[in-house]
């Protein structure tokens, strides 16, 4: 079936679909024991791109600012926790940098998004 014109290429529920694979992978990343050699050496790099994905997809799906801003701040929050329990499980001190990275990568997408004017995935077809 060819694409017309006309057809979305994302609509919200491909979005939503692809937030919460993302966020799985976020999360289910974040909690393993042990990091890889590659995985030390960008680890910043990552923290970067893992939250500000994150928050760029929840942004995306956001209708409004103030949900936008509960976006930005429920995946800030979902970085504190996850170093909250990387502590528990793993008994190593809580990595502030690492929160401080999301945080930052968080704002900056958040900045960057509204700043080229919000881009929002078409609606889902009516059934």
């Amino acid at each position: 079936m060819r694409n017309r014109p006309d057809t979305p290429a994302m609509t919200r529920a491909v979005f939503r679909i692809l937030a919460q694979v993302w966020l799985t992978l976020l999360i289910v990343g974040s909690l393993q024991p042990a990091r890889p050699g590659l995985v030390t050496g960008v680890h910043r790099e990552i923290h970067w791109l893992g939250f500000g994905g994150a928050a760029l997809l929840l942004f995306c799906l956001s209708r409004t600012r103030s949900r936008e801003i509960l976006a930005a701040s429920a995946t800030l929050l979902l970085g504190l926790s996850l170093e909250f329990l990387q502590h528990l499980i793993g008994r190593n001190p809580i990595e502030w940098r690492d929160v401080s990275d999301d945080g930052l990568a968080i704002l900056a997408i958040f900045v960057v998004y509204r700043l080229t004017g919000s881009w929002k995935p078409t609606p889902d077809p009516p059934e």
